[in-house]
């Protein structure tokens, strides 16, 4: 076993001194610690991981979707509560709930000596999570940066990008498709396919030689600002889309 980095991990739990509770994991820690959480849950869970978990040289938090039609929350609540109590632990101090999830302080390979990495147990579709909340090694944008990417490339279009619902009619609020091609072909184009959606830079990719490459990404470049983000350089057949954007509004 590898020593966890001593580094802030999910934000959840604390301590009497109000700090962090949980720590990053390392990689080689997380496939046999997720291992372990299912011999205690009876969940499938090595196959759900979501995000960079597992991928990442260190991970944050473990992110694993739940089925939501096999295991409700309060049922994983009393698996992990049976669990606690059989070592005199008090579930209050590693069990909370928030939205969708089911947060558990979770012994590294289930052995508190390793310190602990906060667990977020997701509940919803797991082939569809796996897609939506999907993370890449190596982009310089994190998970939520690809939302919002997403989401600004689909206002323009009359869409919605919703991680949880899929593609969505902004008028009707009809969801329109929660298949990843299909998503990909209505968002960025003809000939795109899911993995063209797998990263903030792979969307950006698509769509920079789009006539309306400026309306697409204007609220994603907004946000991006603000944090101090900005979208790779782009150009329309060698002409700078602002330049271009210019001569397509200029009259005849």
């Amino acid at each position: 076993m590898t020593k966890t980095i001593v580094n802030e991990g999910g934000n959840i739990f604390k301590n009497t001194e109000g700090q962090p509770a949980t720590a990053r994991i390392n990689r080689v820690d997380v496939e046999p610690t997720v291992q372990w959480l299912e011999q205690i849950t009876g969940l499938e869970l090595t196959d759900n991981k979501l995000g960079t978990t597992g991928l990442a040289p260190t991970s944050g938090d473990l992110d694993l979707a739940v089925d939501q039609t096999k295991i409700n929350k309060e049922q994983l609540i009393a698996k992990l509560t049976g669990w606690l109590n059989s070592k005199n632990m008090n579930p209050a101090d590693y069990i909370k709930k928030s939205g969708v999830s089911v947060h558990f302080k979770t012994p590294i390979q289930g052995n508190e000596k390793n310190g602990h990495v906060q667990t977020d147990f997701m509940f919803g579709d797991p082939d569809w999570m796996k897609f939506s909340l999907s993370g890449t090694v190596g982009s310089n944008f994190k998970g939520a940066d690809r939302h919002v990417m997403l989401a600004s490339i689909a206002k323009p279009q009359g869409l919605k990008w919703s991680f949880k619902s899929g593609l969505i009619d902004r008028k009707t609020e009809q969801v329109l498709s929660k298949d990843p091609d299909k998503i990909a072909e209505l968002l960025l184009g003809k000939g795109a396919t899911a993995k063209d959606l797998a990263t903030v830079e792979t969307i950006h990719a698509k769509i920079k030689n789009r006539t309306d490459y400026e309306q697409l990404i204007q609220d994603a470049r907004d946000s991006f600002e603000k944090i101090g983000k900005t979208l790779p350089e782009h150009k329309i057949a060698g002409t700078p889309v602002w330049f271009r954007n210019l001569m397509d509004r200029l009259p005849e």
